[in-house]
């Protein structure tokens, strides 16, 4: 059995048209829920990117099996970004837990989870809880991505063949991807640039995988991009390279 508690009841609204008050403010607020400049630098970049309002509070889950645990909650709503990729919320979720944990230093000790939560076109609610284990796998992973990402822009296409997995890609699977994304090159143009959209944890012919997707900036068209990655510690292989997102 599990009982959650939250420790604080009031929380802050954050959006584009207000100042966040951080924890400079003198506010009555402030008082009682004070946030960190890397904390409150996370809910900046969240809002700056999905615009609408993003609320945030710090509760607690008590646990008979596993005790007490302290996290962080967003919640993001009137987005008109989150509401176009409503049909994959996970990822949005999870880019919400990502975008607020890269921010943190030392601030990370304080938390076991970043609950993330969404309400789409003004009534949906959706929810996810992340580990700072999760959300390290994801920034080690990230690493892989952003990696394949500029083997793309450069056209070093052997270097990307190189941590293509022999498991998912044989030989000649790997000649015609390649080939295939010679042909976009050309079409779209050069790539100038990536936006992130989020990732999620996913089996992929039998292999545990991260899923991260995004959109390149290009000369021409911007394209859609989804790199599954081994989660593997010692594994930064691709198991699969596809420029549409994935559908629930």
């Amino acid at each position: 059995m599990k009982l959650t508690c939250l420790t604080v009841i009031a929380f802050f609204l954050f959006s584009c048209d207000k100042k966040h008050p951080g924890e400079q403010s003198t506010s009555l607020l402030s008082n009682i829920l004070s946030i960190t400049d890397n904390e409150d630098k996370g809910i900046k970049e969240i809002v700056n990117f999905y615009g609408g309002s993003c609320e945030y509070s710090i509760g607690t889950t008590i646990s008979t099996d596993s005790g007490t645990a302290k996290f962080f909650e967003l919640k993001l709503s009137k987005s008109d970004v989150a509401d176009k990729y409503a049909n994959i919320p996970e990822f949005t979720a999870s880019n919400l837990a990502y975008t607020f944990y890269k921010n943190l230093k030392n601030e990370n000790r304080n938390y076991k989870e970043i609950h993330s939560v969404l309400i789409l076109n003004g009534k949906e609610k959706y929810e996810s809880k992340y580990t700072l284990d999760q959300l390290e796998q994801i920034a080690t992973k990230m690493q892989v991505f952003n990696k394949a990402i500029e083997l793309i822009k450069t056209k070093n296409y052997d270097g990307l063949k190189a941590i293509l997995s022999n498991e998912s890609y044989t030989n000649a699977a790997k000649d015609t991807l390649i080939a295939n994304l010679k042909k976009i090159d050309l079409t779209f143009g050069n790539v100038k640039g990536f936006i992130l959209f989020g990732a999620r944890f996913e089996t992929h012919d039998g292999f545990n995988v991260l899923n991260i997707i995004g959109a390149m900036l290009r000369d021409k068209k911007n394209n859609q991009v989804s790199i599954t990655i081994d989660l593997k510690p010692t594994e930064d292989k691709i198991h699969f390279l596809d420029y549409n997102f994935p559908q629930n």
